[in-house]
């Protein structure tokens, strides 16, 4: 192993252990290290000793965020001797595709996101199958439908993945497994006499918190709200509703159960008022109970500025919540969590050398409490994620990497974070770390806690007595124990009894290249637009089988043959294209619109992904089925419904096989151009550039009057003649046709 280090790297035993495990097994390992036991040397190591079996090989390393690439990158240059930056090649979205797709063959080892890596693959601009060795960090995200998963079923080499824990059950850690086609385990645990002396994980000591009076009133009058709730929905609601215990989760599950039943019946929506202001209250509940009045009245400001839909107006007006609010606005007692942190972190704050990072789930807490804290002398910066809303901004990349580069240099003495923070990125070796709230998670308990890598860290937990607070942190206590055990003992039994299902990965991939080839035998090609490249739709039309051609499409969204050309729309796009006008009006004088670029291709369709949920109230449904009549009357469009991306997916590949399969259809795929207008099409253009005017009324106009200098010279009551031209619509007809352009439009 010391051949492949640089001269300033000493392995420890532990460490050329879990590599030797590794190496040895001829199959996939996982390996569930704590977190600061340097999970990035063993995965350098591994690729070190990969390219030296095989130099004309890659190396693929993925991790959850572009952080984390860049950091990678410079753990392995320090750690790898003889490695220079130009063999190591970062892959993020910020790299443009044409540009990555050219880097990667030149290089040696790839670090990457997995979103990125996965686009990249879909649409063939990273050969996966160069690669010997694929190291995933963090990888207990390898579970649904995350990138880790898609990428690892397209890796035909050894997969090595790391954690500090797999998962918040045995259901999870399974999964993972089966994604990943694990057949080892690798399990070190803070108790393992080889690590002891480096382990820097300390055991979070518990501060208790009360709540005062005030606090106490607030949760009883939710609660009053709450109870009244509950009895409206259980009046109604067929099944009986299972309330041992509720909580935002279990509020959640009800809801989506009424969503369920209205669908069957729509007599039930009126149930969707109550399961809605459920969620609310018991989102206000965990701000009061574990945040503080200031996080909940900021809440409950926020609702009050985006009141669109019934079921917050109800709630906003019931006199229990505005009473509420107004006495958090006049009495604006802080939580008590927020003297009991100013006394833990004031003397260590202080000290030169501290660093101390704060954890909690509310963007909004982390925002309190960076501007509380320096009333105490105690200077801080935040560390969120990149979303951002219009109430809420968050930090871009650089301003990450800016937070965590003064943190480090002790700039900052103090990291105030929200879960962002919890996973995986090198925060620096901190004194103290503090749990603001609970968490819901093993996971990102111990990610937390796993942030305290001194020797002499201590871990903070603040808890709320007698509140979910203190229910989420002995449920995760029991689960933790409970997780210990089953990696322990029983992830190795079950591994070795499925060994038999996968054999060596020459047998697995051997078979599963044989059914690949029995499924699809050959690999229709389809031209799909860039702005759709983002979507699930090209990933799942690869693993169908299909090849793909990303292009800038001039009209559709995919072409499946020189004549079929596709538009995608979801539900929400089409009602609001609909009322913002961009399907049927041209975008400005001079172009067409949507649906006539469409209309003039030989053979256009038109798919409508329908999800009732998705449904906007904003408009009449006989305005949707309007346009949708529009549509195929009109415009001579079909329109075909599907329910999501894999409906549409499968639809998509389908034509694309049946158009290119046949021999009597030409396969070539030119690129989408404007067929040659005739006059009544740029007829029609012209008279549909003017408000109000559609291609139906156009039609209409040009059948009673034959030319448009006819319809210039009409009387007003012969414009009014024609059927859906009111007298305004007529006056605006003869200013278009005739003013000198000076006047108003009427």
């Amino acid at each position: 192993m010391d051949e492949f280090l640089s001269s300033t790297t000493e392995p420890r035993i532990y460490q050329q252990v879990i590599f030797s495990e590794c190496v040895t097994n001829p199959g996939n390992t996982l390996v569930v290290l704590p977190t600061g036991l340097g999970k990035t040397v063993i995965m350098a190591y591994l690729a070190a000793y990969s390219l030296k079996r095989d130099p004309t090989k890659q190396i693929l390393i993925l991790t959850p965020t572009r952080p984390l690439v860049h950091q990678i990158k410079e753990m392995f240059l320090e750690f790898i001797g003889n490695l220079t930056s130009d063999m190591v090649l970062e892959v993020s979205g910020e790299v443009s595709p044409p540009k990555r797709k050219l880097a990667y063959p030149s290089a040696k080892i790839i670090i990457g996101t997995p979103q990125t890596i996965e686009n990249d693959l879909t649409f063939d601009r990273y050969d996966i199958q160069r690669t010997s060795l694929l190291c995933i960090d963090e990888v207990h995200r390898a579970t649904g439908d995350y990138a880790y998963v898609g990428i690892a079923n397209q890796a035909q080499c050894q997969i090595i993945g790391f954690t500090a824990t797999p998962g918040n059950n045995p259901d999870k850690i399974l999964e993972v497994c089966e994604n990943l086609r694990i057949s080892k385990v690798s399990v070190t645990d803070t108790s393992d006499l080889d690590v002891r002396e480096y382990i820097s994980i300390h055991t979070p000591k518990v501060v208790w918190i009360k709540l005062p009076k005030v606090y106490e009133l607030a949760l009883e009058t939710l609660q009053t709200y709450q109870d009244e709730l509950i009895r409206a929905l259980k009046e109604r609601i067929p099944r009986p509703l299972d309330l041992k215990y509720l909580g935002k989760k279990e509020a959640l599950g009800i809801h989506q159960h009424v969503v369920q039943l209205t669908k069957q019946d729509s007599a039930y929506g009126e149930l969707l008022i109550f399961s809605s202001n459920l969620i609310r209250v018991q989102h206000l509940k965990e701000l009061v109970e574990s945040q503080g009045f200031p996080q909940a009245l900021n809440s409950l400001q926020k609702w009050r500025r985006k009141t669109s839909s019934k079921a917050l107006r109800i709630f906003l007006e019931d006199s229990r919540i505005f009473d509420l609010e107004k006495q958090m606005t006049n009495q604006l007692v802080l939580h008590p969590k927020l003297q009991r942190l100013i006394d833990e972190i004031s003397d260590i704050s202080g000290q030169p050398d501290s660093r101390i990072i704060i954890f909690s789930n509310y963007r909004d807490t982390i925002r309190f409490l960076n501007a509380e804290l320096p009333n105490n002398n105690i200077k801080c910066g935040i560390f969120i994620g990149h979303s951002s809303t219009k109430d809420d901004k968050g930090l871009t990349q650089k301003q990450q990497l800016e937070v965590i580069d003064q943190f480090r240099r002790g700039d900052l003495k103090v990291l105030l974070s929200t879960s962002v923070g919890e996973e995986g990125l090198d925060v620096g070796n901190c004194d103290l770390v503090v749990f603001y709230d609970s968490v819901p998670s093993v996971v990102r308990a111990i990610q937390r806690r796993g942030r305290g890598r001194k020797k002499k860290s201590r871990v903070i937990h603040l808890v709320t007595k007698g509140t979910r607070d203190e229910a989420m942190y002995w449920a995760i206590k029991r689960k933790d124990k409970q997780m210990k055990k089953f990696l322990k003992n029983d992830l190795p039994r079950l591994l070795d009894s499925k060994q038999d299902r996968y054999g060596t990965l020459d047998q697995f991939f051997s078979k599963k290249t044989a059914k690949s080839e029995d499924t699809h035998p050959s690999q229709p090609i389809i031209v799909i637009d860039n702005r759709e490249s983002t979507s699930r739709i090209p990933k799942l039309l690869k693993q169908n089988g299909a090849r793909l051609n990303p292009q800038e499409l001039e009209v559709g969204d995919y072409v499946v043959s020189n004549r079929v050309i596709v538009e995608r729309k979801t539900y929400s796009d089409f009602v609001n294209s609909i009322i913002d006008g961009r399907l049927f009006q041209p975008p400005s004088p001079g172009q067409y619109s949507q649906l006539v670029r469409l209309a003039q291709q030989d053979f256009p369709l038109l798919i409508i992904q329908f999800d009732p949920e998705a449904i906007n109230r904003q408009i009449h449904v006989n305005s949707v089925m309007g346009a949708i009549s529009s549509i195929i009357l009109d415009f001579k469009i079909p329109v075909i419904f599907t329910r999501n991306d894999s409906e549409t997916a499968a639809l998509l590949f389908q034509l694309a096989k049946r158009e290119q399969m046949d021999s009597s259809v030409d396969i070539s795929l030119p690129s989408v151009s404007k067929k040659e207008h005739n006059i009544e099409e740029i007829q029609l253009f012209m008279l549909s550039v003017i408000p109000g005017i559609n291609i139906a009324k156009a039609k209409s106009l040009l059948a009673r009057f034959k030319t448009i200098q006819n319809i210039a010279f009409a009387d007003l009551d012969d414009l009014i003649s024609v059927p859906q031209i009111g007298k305004k619509l007529a006056s605006r007809i003869q200013a278009v046709l005739t003013s000198s352009g000076d006047e108003s439009l009427p």
